[in-house]
């Protein structure tokens, strides 16, 4: 892999995290509303939510006129592809667990946003470290 400079790697990320939480948010609000079973429903609202919120974390970027250096963003990455891992973590003690939360939901919903935020950490973990691996030292 070719080294890159940090804004070019910043501005790869904004685009690609665009992209992603773009799709997230309409493919999550589609299952959400139309999802087949209380489990779908719950991936597609857990999905959307994540996608709307990683489209305006790009958004904000985006707006941002400083200037990354490769050492801020390449921390900046690796603290974030640690908090994926947890993020992995726990939508997997929910999706297997299935706690109710004080009886808030069912155990088939609790499945559906534990797997989603499995899936969406997923993607968060490989966005995070591909571009932290791009950033030159």
């Amino acid at each position: 892999m070719t080294a890159l400079e940090a804004p070019i790697v910043a501005q790869r990320l904004g685009r690609r995290l665009t992209v992603w939480g773009g799709g997230s948010a309409l493919v999550g609000t589609v299952l959400a509303l139309r999802g087949s079973s209380p489990a779908w429903r719950a991936f597609g609202q857990q999905t959307a939510g994540w996608g709307a919120i990683d489209v305006a974390i790009a958004a904000a970027g985006a707006l941002n006129s400083s200037v990354p250096t490769s050492k801020s963003l390449s921390k900046l990455l690796w603290i974030n592809a640690g908090l994926d891992v947890l993020y992995i973590a726990t939508g997997a003690h929910i999706a297997v667990r299935k706690p109710r939360f004080g009886g808030r939901i069912t155990a088939d919903q609790a499945l559906g946003h534990g797997a989603a935020v499995v899936v969406q950490g997923a993607a968060l973990l490989a966005l995070d470290t591909t571009h932290a691996r791009m950033i030159a030292d």
